[in-house]
């Protein structure tokens, strides 16, 4: 049956040909359009890693351009509290801990995996842990790192460490992360487990801490601080990260030496966050950041850092000082800290630190 040509049908036709084309440009422009955004970041090498893989990857999946902001994760969230219905940062990092509290001021938003395919390459240790508020990025092993021309004899379990510094064995030559650094609650949190304390009951820890405060030269609260120590001879021996031991070696001071007591080290990670009401580019920034050959070129300037992508394939020469348990992605080698539970607690604990060890 052959349909009658009619003014309304050959008007019709050429609507349907005309918007096609509109249709498609709009849908072309749409994708297309270029968004900048601001993301957090740390200073110095870290910002290096990020311009090595994550930002080109951003540049040439939307077409803009991406503003750094450093700083340290409260302060990432002071800027954004301050600026919530037009956030001052788009993406920001933080730490385990700073994952719940961010969540609680209500200043992050939960992931959302179709704008994020590559999420489903992060392994689930570095997401299930964060209930879908952020996925890890990066992190290293807690452990003891010694001056080996002084100490001979590496402690093999973190009790043994706390005895022989409240002992004095090691004289007034050791630092210890403070407990309102990340790495000073979780390797807090280990010790006081292994002391038979739990999370409504830190005093074994803070029993043992007072014990060794004596010795102790500083609480620090910047990881950089114990490299400048260690290698000054200020100090010869730090509850330290590996990664951090191994640039200071890389540097030559190879009688730096990290060593991890049993049973391991609590899992830290650096975390990708997803700020509230910043624009959806925020989620090709994350999604470049869990893409395996961008943690890759990141991970290049952090030589025995693990990483999140279950595909990334390590740079040679972090290969080498990767840890077994990282690599076969079975992480045996760390005790995962209750965060979530761990932001409940910490105003207590940090009550307690105040009153008991007042540094």
């Amino acid at each position: 049956m052959r349909t009658r040509l009619t003014r309304r049908n050959v008007l019709r036709v050429l609507g349907m040909s005309s918007a096609a084309p509109l249709v498609t440009m709009q849908a072309f422009s749409a994708k297309a359009a270029p968004a900048n955004i601001v993301a957090a970041s740390f200073p110095g090498v870290w910002q290096d890693g990020l311009k090595a893989g994550v930002i080109p990857c951003f540049k040439a999946s939307n077409g803009g351009d991406v503003a750094l902001v450093f700083g340290t994760p409260s302060d990432f969230a002071q800027k954004i509290m301050a600026t919530r219905e037009r956030p001052g940062i788009d993406a920001m990092i933080g730490t385990d801990a700073d994952v719940f509290q961010n969540a609680q001021l209500g200043i992050i938003e939960k992931l959302d995996p179709t704008k994020m395919p590559n999420l489903a390459g992060i392994l689930p240790i570095f997401k299930d842990p964060y209930e879908g508020w952020a996925f890890g990025f990066d992190g290293g092993r807690d452990g003891v790192t010694l001056n080996v021309n002084k100490i001979k004899q590496p402690p093999k379990s973190w009790i043994e460490f706390s005895e022989r510094v409240a002992k004095g064995e090691f004289g007034r030559a050791v630092m210890y992360p403070h407990l309102t650094a990340t790495d000073g609650l979780a390797i807090t949190w280990l010790l006081n487990r292994e002391l038979g304390g739990d999370l409504n009951n830190p005093e074994p820890a803070i029993k043992r801490l007072r014990e060794m405060k004596p010795y102790i030269t500083k609480f620090y609260t910047s990881n950089a601080e114990p490299g400048t120590a260690l290698t000054s001879g200020e100090v010869d021996v730090a509850a330290w990260t590996d990664g951090r031991t191994y640039g200071i070696q890389a540097a030559g001071h190879k009688h730096i030496q990290f060593f991890l007591p049993a049973p391991g080290s609590p899992f830290l990670t650096i975390c990708f966050m997803k700020v509230k009401n910043s624009p959806d580019a925020g989620w090709e920034y994350l999604n470049c950041a869990a893409d395996p050959k961008n943690q890759a070129a990141w991970n290049q300037f952090f030589p025995g850092y693990y990483m999140s992508q279950k595909d990334i394939e390590y740079p040679p020469a972090s290969r080498e000082l990767q840890d077994p348990t990282s690599l076969d992605k079975s992480f045996r080698n760390w005790i995962l800290p209750p965060w979530k539970e761990l932001a409940r607690v910490r105003p207590a604990w940090m009550e307690l630190w105040s009153r008991e060890i007042g540094a």
